[in-house]
């Protein structure tokens, strides 16, 4: 044996015996005992054992995910969008559901008191059997909303949406974001439901129904961009249609109000965007009885053609953005 090899030999055998003198340390033969005793033995047994620290790694790995930067950026429409999405305090539950402490959709550039939507204690669980698939949907969301309630459901696709949707006693006079455009005061609460489905990019395709009902509505010391709004009171509104490829059909538009009624009907032509919808309306708005003189003058200058009973008849045209009457 040459002196290399003999030198290998020597490395290996002081190795060997500092081994074997660690391994008779008490702690360690007895640590060593106990990880044989728990330690399964087998086939079966092992292969449990895999799945179960595989299970221990998925559980870790939900808990410690970023799920709230990962919702940021799902979310954020980008900078050029007109709206940000502000969240705050996500967690995701033990049947793969988020909860949202608040989120928020604010208009760029304008007072964040003041946001477009406010929506706390959002609930999302997507489908499990979607999930399987890799998608999330169908998702069910239930969330506060103004002091009442959103139950819904949705499926988005890349082409397609189906949502169905239910509000409950939501109090109009808690959304902020009408003081964008509206001074004063404003109350009532609304309950309905809406369905919708179709193409996103092709209002063409649109399809559903809405019924929305709101009572006790209310707006006293009114302005719109300067110009003053009468007081006006509605102890009962209701709005109902059917939409076939995105023709709007409204056959139920009526609102009873203590010193005006209004009753309609016609179409809407949905168009993208939204604000281009054409609209084509016939309204009769007819005075109550006992109307103040200064409301009854505001309701002359109404335009349209009054009737024989004192109604007034106006016909809206035009689109969402630029509505003309006559």
């Amino acid at each position: 044996m040459n002196a290399p090899t003999a030198r290998a030999g020597t490395s290996l055998d002081v190795w060997r015996a500092r081994l074997e003198r660690l391994g008779q340390n008490p702690a360690l033969a007895a640590s060593t005992r106990f990880v044989r005793r728990i330690a399964p033995s087998g086939t079966a047994p092992l292969a449990l054992y895999a799945v179960y620290t595989l299970l221990l790694f998925v559980v870790f790995l939900g808990a410690t995910f970023p799920h709230e930067v990962v919702l940021r950026r799902a979310l954020d429409p980008g900078p050029a969008a007109p709206v940000a999405v502000e969240l705050r305090g996500v967690h995701l539950g033990w049947t793969l559901g988020y909860t949202i402490d608040e989120l928020r959709v604010l208009s760029r550039g304008a007072d964040p008191t003041l946001p477009v939507l406010d929506v706390a204690h959002v609930y999302a669980a997507p489908s499990l059997f979607g999930l399987l698939r890799g998608r999330p949907f169908p998702l069910s969301i239930a969330a506060s909303l103004y002091g009442g309630s959103l139950d819904a459901t949705t499926d988005l696709g890349s082409d397609a949406y189906d949502v169905h949707a239910k509000v409950s006693a939501l109090d109009v006079s808690r959304y902020a974001g009408l003081r964008l455009f509206l001074e004063g005061t404003l109350q009532g609460h609304v309950n309905g439901t809406v369905e919708l489905s179709g193409n996103p990019t092709k209002p063409s395709t649109t399809n559903g129904t809405v019924d929305l009902r709101a009572t006790d509505v209310a707006l006293e010391g009114g302005k719109v961009r300067g110009i003053t709004i009468p007081d006006l009171h509605f102890p009962e509104l209701r709005l109902g249609g059917t939409i076939k490829a995105g023709r709007v059909e409204l056959g139920d538009v009526n609102a009873r109000g203590r010193e005006v009624s209004v009753v309609g009907t016609g179409t809407l032509l949905l168009a993208h965007p939204l604000a281009a919808t054409l609209l084509n309306l016939d309204l009769t708005i007819t005075p109550a009885p006992d109307l103040p003189d200064n409301l009854r003058l505001a309701f002359n200058l109404i335009p349209g053609d009054p009737t024989p009973t004192g109604d007034r008849k106006i016909h809206l045209s035009g689109t969402l953005a630029q509505p003309r009457a006559k």
